[in-house]
């Protein structure tokens, strides 16, 4: 059976936003999904799971993981699929934190996932009880608990212990009697009494889907356990449409075998049958189409056909199209098993890993938007720069790595006066995040002013590493300007990431420095160690063109305007004609009409300079030396 899928029109939509954390961010008027649950999981605790020894994650109805690869990110959706998956998830010793000291993992090491679920009204933001009648109250009973506030809250925690009878990792999953506000006591938590573990049942109506990144739809049609399979075979017929449908179909198997030369003939030799096995001789016959309802799932295709060109199954279309082929059947997997709901409590649970692979810059951006209009609470990793530029920043988890174990960290929306405000967090997401996305993947952030050091930077870079530094994970960023630093060090500061800024000396450009700084609460020229201030007052170019620099320079900048071999040489002349003084008085002209293009080769014929050597030098220092025990996100 074959369902034919045409492209059709497509629709932007707003950013979902409906957490604590959106509520702190005080977005205005956030696009919701259309689909309503009445709840929200808020925060998700993993200690000794894999690298995530200690991590508490706070969600969002639409949440982004990013961070470089190996940071944590998967081991984070598969540890709240283990604690509330749709489907079994078997632990075993390898899935247990290691210290670097340990050989093994201990058997009284236990792996624990706490979840804290609250209240939603109908748009989505937090509420602070569960209404009267609310099928969560009726699912839940004494597991609805309240917090210091008397609000509402339900808090599970699932947590995996060695059992040395049965030789393996058992799953204990209860409810607990409060949730501390520092995680570093979620110990104190204890289960609710006279109260039994949370069964199956209970968890079923917000259990999370995962699509991993592995994922193809040619794979998914033949898989009986997949999305697919699992609602094509449940194909809701009445039995009376059954029994007609199939009579139909075994009248169509019979007409194509009676028609067909070939098919008749191989039927007569499979009659023989009989004569070797206890059967009848018309008990054998050819079936070109399935005569089951139950067996049609496995000849089911999905038909492409892209503008101009022959429809073609989706398992002879490239791995981007097969990877949204899956992604699509996700969604209405999802959407319908909320309209299957016959409780009324469903709360539509999704994780995908990396959605953007195998597409195209372009695609990828689409398919975000489209992440964003699926109903219900959705979890995403990604390292695609694409997709972050398309995120809001107080969606955003940044994981990262320190030695064996994995920080998470989210913007600091700060508090009193220091609370950032919708403007600020608007700043932050059109400079930096629509812009620069590439950069919340970076181990280590270069700010600067202008165009020409955007150009020069990262050559003189490689001249003094030997590589560029994007094979070392160094992001260098022009900020537009010394006004524009606050946005890029809220972000770098709030995700944990080494930041140094190489500025202009001039008085303008240290007082909005130094202001930036302050806002963030780090320490002003020139106690500032991660702070390079050109000398004397000068701007970079001034500082680069020197009478040691200019020969190199007039040389570059003459080949660059010669047209032949006589134009050289009148230019050649022309610039041995002026003073050394209105040579570089020229030579800074002529940059600064041009900063692009002679940006573009300074660093290449230039000597890395002495204010740059401490810059990298600075830089060597911090990401080789241990890093101080941080803060938990």
């Amino acid at each position: 059976m074959m369902m034919a899928m045409s492209k059709g029109k497509k629709t932007s939509a707003t950013a979902v936003a409906a957490s604590p954390a959106a509520q702190q961010a005080e977005n205005k008027n956030p696009a919701l999904p259309s689909a309503f649950s009445g709840i929200v999981v808020t925060e998700v605790r993993v200690r000794n799971y894999r690298c995530l020894r200690s991590v508490d994650v706070e969600l969002d109805l639409l949440t982004v993981l990013i961070g470089q690869n190996n940071a944590g990110k998967t081991s984070f959706l598969n540890a709240l699929f283990a604690a509330i998956g749709a489907g079994q998830r078997v632990i075993s010793s390898d899935d247990v934190f290691l210290q670097k000291t340990d050989v093994s993992a201990p058997k009284e090491r236990v792996i624990a996932i706490d979840i804290q679920i609250r209240p939603t009204d109908e748009q989505g933001k937090i509420a602070d009880v569960f209404p009267q009648g609310s099928a969560w109250l009726e699912l839940w009973g004494l597991g609805v608990v309240q917090d210091d506030d008397e609000h509402d809250l339900v808090a599970i925690r699932t947590q995996f212990k060695w059992n040395t009878i049965k030789g393996e990792y058992v799953l204990d999953r209860r409810f607990l009697k409060d949730w501390q506000k520092d995680g570093a006591k979620w110990e104190d938590s204890k289960p609710v009494e006279k109260v039994a573990a949370v069964s199956a049942q209970q968890i079923e109506p917000l259990a999370m889907y995962f699509l991993d990144a592995k994922r193809d739809i040619a794979e998914d049609l033949r898989n009986r356990s997949s999305f697919w399979s699992k609602m094509v075979e449940d194909h809701g017929l009445s039995a009376e449409d059954v029994k007609r449908i199939e009579e139909d179909l075994s009248e169509i198997n019979k007409d194509i075998v009676e028609s067909s030369d070939v098919l008749t003939h191989i039927q007569s030799h499979l009659k023989n049958f009989h004569e070797t096995l206890s059967c009848d001789e018309d008990s054998v016959s050819i079936t070109p189409l399935a005569r089951h309802l139950r067996d049609l799932s496995r000849g089911m295709d999905v038909v492409l056909s892209t503008r101009g060109a022959p429809p073609f199954p989706l398992h002879q279309q490239g791995m981007g199209t097969r990877s949204l082929g899956t992604f699509f059947t996700f969604w209405a997997f999802t959407t319908w098993r909320q309209k299957q709901g016959s409780s009324g409590a469903v709360h539509p649970m999704m994780a995908m890993e990396e959605p953007e692979t195998h597409l195209h810059p372009q695609a990828q951006r689409s398919l975000f938007r489209q992440i964003k209009k699926m109903p219900g609470q959705r979890i995403i990793s990604t390292h695609s720069p694409y997709v972050c530029g398309q995120s809001e920043i107080a969606h955003i988890r940044h994981f990262s790595k320190n030695a064996e174990e994995t920080l998470v960290c989210r913007i600091d929306m700060g508090t009193g006066v220091k609370k950032l405000t919708d403007e600020d967090l608007r700043k932050i997401d059109r400079q930096v995040m629509n812009t620069r996305g590439d950069m919340l993947f970076a181990r280590a952030l270069v700010f600067f002013e202008g165009e020409t050091e955007e150009q020069a930077l990262p050559d003189f870079a490689e001249k003094r590493w030997g590589k560029h530094p994007n094979d070392l994970g160094f992001s260098f960023v022009g900020v537009g300007g010394s006004g524009n630093y606050l946005p890029f060090l809220r972000m770098a500061e709030s995700f944990k990431i080494p930041w140094f800024i190489f500025s202009d000396g001039e008085a303008d450009a240290i007082t909005a420095v130094n202001a930036a700084l302050a806002a963030v609460g780090q320490a002003a020229i020139p106690n500032n160690p991660r702070v390079i201030v050109l000398p004397g007052g000068k701007k970079f170019e001034t500082y680069i063109v020197t009478e040691a620099s200019k020969d190199a320079l007039i040389a570059a900048m003459i080949e660059r305007r010669a047209v032949n071999a006589q134009h050289r040489a009148a230019l050649q002349k022309e610039w041995a004609a002026k003073l050394p003084a209105d040579q570089i008085k020229d030579i800074l002209a002529e940059m600064e009409t041009n900063k692009t293009p002679y940006g573009s080769f300074v660093g290449k014929i230039l000597p890395v300079p002495e204010v740059l050597e401490d810059l990298f030098k600075k830089i060597d220092s911090e990401l080789t030396s241990p890093k101080p025990a941080e803060k938990k996100a």
